[in-house]
């Protein structure tokens, strides 16, 4: 029977040793992933002061593709910054119902009483 147990925590043994191999090599593994996404940082970086530096020295046609991507991206923004300005502006007017006296539904467009909480027509709620 002792034999039995000497070969049963042998065997626990060599399966601790292992699981701290693993956890070793996961540590490291987190490790290097971690160093890895310090250096796209410091890529970013560098591309940020190379991009920004390009466009002060020069501006001709031979602009290299990525900063042409690069600006048209920012006017993309430009033009979705604007669109979020409008739908803010939009939700200052004064509302159709204030400057009518009527409101309609939005489900079914039906005319209803500035009043009316649900539709009488459809009965969706006015909004």
């Amino acid at each position: 029977m002792s034999d039995i147990l000497k070969k049963i925590r042998s065997g626990a043994g060599k399966v601790a040793k292992e699981a701290d191999r693993a956890v070793d090599i996961k540590r490291i593994e987190m490790q290097i992933a971690s160093i890895k996404k310090q250096m796209e940082e410091e890529y970013e970086k560098l591309g940020r002061i190379v991009y920004e530096n390009d466009l002060t020295v020069k501006e001709n046609d031979n602009t290299p593709p990525i900063i042409e991507k690069i600006n048209e991206l920012k006017m993309e923004i430009s033009a979705k910054e604007e669109e979020v300005e409008n739908i803010k502006n939009q939700a200052m007017e004064p509302s159709p119902v204030a400057s009518t006296g009527k409101q309609f539904c939005s489900e079914c467009g039906a005319e209803n009483s500035p009043e009316s909480k649900f539709c009488s027509s459809c009965g969706a709620k006015m909004e």
